[in-house]
């Protein structure tokens, strides 16, 4: 019964007959043409049009910092602005200059009003090392506050000439973000250059761009820095930084890529232009700068310089500090009246109380009772000295 049932159902579903497979016949076609190149995609990547956070998306991520600002606002610029890398590494130097314009306005005015007053403030100086050599204590902190009351009367904060300083990280930014973009490589760079420098990735063959930062530098430092005159500095120090900082900075970028080196190049004209600016009355007067001392004007006169006619301030041996002396004009007479004006006509009221005193020469003590006035005083210190240390407090009868 169950033999016959399966035969039945044979019957009724025979097996399907099977499909003969078409025969693939081989394409002749060349692989080339229908599988991409991987060798080309390596070499040639595809491009990337510029966008709004296309720096990140191809790795250039810095977090928060100096770095992070100068990449947003080189991306921003070289994309809203259209321009090739070399133009909007430029445009971007340019934004940061006229951003902390104002700090190195605060810098240059410190500076100059520093240099205004440096006889008086190298006198006392100079004897607030001597209480210090003999441990007269008294004495020195009567004459650091003596500079500090100079620093008040003359309207110098000295906080001030550290603002230009601001400069030194958005630098490093701008060092760092140059760098990354060359070794990544960011696309456009190949041929984003100009002139004779049309690849930003390689240096510049020809080693114009790294020996015009040299030479630029130089300048900037002949005329006395980004504030147009620097103050008061080492004669040594201010000679290596005149001669070796141009000298290094030549040296370390002659190989680097030429984006960074247009980056130093552009830098180096800024700072070129502005000194020299900074150096002209016109442009002080109308930023409300200190002027230039005459030793410092470029259009200083030429000629033997004269010596510093000031007022002599004698020092004692007391150890009870001294009430300040009636003004007799000058600084330090200042100082007593307490006068808060602007320093702006500090040279001209300097050469009024210069011709006053040459008409009164009464009115001065002479060169022999200032020689007494130090003798006598160096004779006063040596008899305390004398007095603490073999007398134990019991004083030595004069000779």
């Amino acid at each position: 019964m169950r033999l016959a049932d399966c035969s039945l159902d044979v019957r009724l579903n025979p097996p399907p007959t099977p499909v003969a497979e078409p025969i693939l016949e081989p394409s002749t076609a060349p692989i080339n043409d229908t599988l991409p190149d991987v060798e080309q995609l390596l070499v040639e990547p595809p491009v990337l049009e510029p966008h709004i956070g296309f720096l990140k998306e191809l790795g250039l991520d810095f977090g928060w910092g100096p770095t992070a600002l100068v990449e947003y606002l080189l991306e921003h610029i070289h994309v809203y602005a259209g321009t090739p890398w070399w133009a909007s590494i430029v445009l971007s130097l340019l934004a940061i200059r006229i951003a902390i314009f104002k700090t190195y306005v605060g810098g240059a005015d410190t500076s100059a009003r520093l240099m205004a007053i440096k006889p008086h403030l190298d006198e006392v100086r100079e004897r607030i090392n001597q209480a210090r050599l003999q441990q007269d204590m008294p004495e020195m902190m009567r004459r650091s506050q003596e500079m500090k009351d100079i620093y008040a009367a003359t309207g110098i904060k000295i906080w001030k000439s550290f603002l230009p300083f601001v400069a030194v990280p958005l630098g490093y930014g701008m060092f760092r973000l140059t760098r990354n973009l060359a070794e990544l490589p960011v696309p456009g760079l190949e041929n984003g250059g100009i002139l004779w420098f049309t690849d930003l990735m390689v240096c510049d063959p020809t080693y114009l761009l790294p020996i015009g930062t040299g030479f630029f530098t130089f300048l900037v430092f002949k005329l006395g820095g980004e504030t147009g005159a620097a103050g008061p500095m080492n004669p040594t120090m201010k000679r290596l930084l005149k001669w070796g900082f141009p000298l290094c900075s030549t040296v370390f970028t002659a190989w680097w890529p030429a984006v960074m080196q247009l980056s130093f190049f552009t830098t180096s004209i800024m700072a070129l232009l502005q000194s020299y600016l900074f150096r002209e009355p016109w442009f002080r007067k109308f930023w409300r700068i200190q002027p230039l001392s005459p030793q410092n004007s470029p259009r200083a006169p030429t000629g033997p310089e004269p010596g510093y006619r000031g007022m002599v301030i004698p020092t004692t041996a007391r150890e009870v500090p001294q009430e300040p002396q009636p003004s007799q004009g000058g600084v330090f007479g200042s100082v007593g009246s307490k006068f808060k004006a602007n320093l702006a006509d500090l040279q001209d009221r300097s050469q009024k109380y210069v011709d006053k005193n040459q008409a009164k020469p009464t009115s001065r003590r002479s060169a022999a009772e200032i020689k007494e006035a130090k003798r006598y005083d160096e004779k006063r210190r040596k008899e305390i000295e004398q007095s603490k240390v073999h007398g134990h407090g019991k004083k030595h009868p004069r000779r």
